[in-house]
């Protein structure tokens, strides 16, 4: 500090205390303005065609992973079949149809009908008068679902990487087990990522157990119905201690950038896995 300003600060009865209080809060100041951001562009109302667009995604998400569930069943998430008709008829209505994700979720749903249709299963009155209302305002060929085999999946390991690369998919039909040395292999690839001043503060955590694991999973809902055939579980972290404040944000910038490289050392590997969010409340945090 200026030697001046302290001296400065000293002739002023009580201005040093002061001073050391409000450096106390700026860090409270920095997290209010991304409270504020947070507030003004994901809470409700959300109207705008990005945030309309955002839910019609994750929505119409929900429906496709119902379809390619290893048991699925037909009747199953009829409930988001009707929430999906009407964000989708919503969005119609103020920005038209020719938005491409829009038409994506639209197949979705002429790909449930079809699957429900081909099985000769009657979905209730309520459900199939969504189908039709939405397929007749845009008509659409059914998004079609890819029958993948394992000799399909891992034929492009050695393939130049935009090749390799596009042969990744997320996998939530798992069978047999994963070695440890497997795991351990893909993580010393994975450890090539760049992070921000060389600090790799990314820790992966291989959760062999298998009921450890199901306590896990528990805690995170994206994997209902899939879940339980995963041999085991692995929790990506990154370490609070390794960062200060004003860089909070480049725990989820650097463990970003480490995911997608385990990713692909994972698929390297012959490890087909499933990415699942940790988007929870404080108290599942704990």
């Amino acid at each position: 500090m200026n030697p001046k300003f302290v001296k400065f600060m000293k002739k002023i009865p009580g201005a040093a205390k002061a001073y050391y209080a409000v450096r106390r809060l700026l860090p409270v100041a920095e997290l209010s303005y991304d409270c504020s951001r947070i507030r003004r562009f994901t809470m409700p109302p959300r109207e705008s065609r990005e945030a309309m667009l955002a839910e019609i995604i994750m929505t119409y998400h929900v429906v496709e992973k119902c379809l390619t569930m290893p048991n699925f069943a037909c009747g199953h998430g009829t409930d988001r079949v009707l929430l999906l008709a009407q964000k989708l008829h919503g969005f119609a209505d103020r920005f038209g149809t020719d938005e491409p994700q829009f038409r994506e979720a639209v197949a979705v749903l002429a790909e449930y009908k079809k699957v429900h249709d081909d099985a000769w299963f009657s979905l209730s009155d309520a459900v199939s008068g969504a189908l039709d209302g939405i397929l007749t305002r845009v008509p659409v060929e059914p998004s079609h679902q890819i029958e993948m085999t394992r000799e399909r999946y891992w034929a492009q390991l050695d393939a130049p990487f935009e090749q390799f690369s596009a042969s990744r998919h997320s996998v939530r039909n798992f069978s047999g087990t994963v070695s440890v040395e497997q795991i351990r292999a893909a993580v010393a690839l994975a450890n090539n990522a760049p992070s921000s001043c060389n600090r790799q503060f990314v820790r992966v955590h291989c959760v062999a157990d298998r009921e450890l694991g199901q306590k896990c999973l528990a805690l995170q809902n994206g994997n209902r119905g899939f879940g339980h055939l995963a041999d085991k579980v692995l929790v990506v972290t990154a370490d609070l201690r390794a960062v200060s404040l004003r860089e909070r944000n480049d725990l989820f910038v650097n463990g970003g950038i480490y995911l997608m490289n385990l990713c692909y050392a994972l698929h390297k590997n012959r490890v087909a896995h499933c990415l699942l969010n940790w988007s929870v409340e404080p108290k599942t945090d704990l």
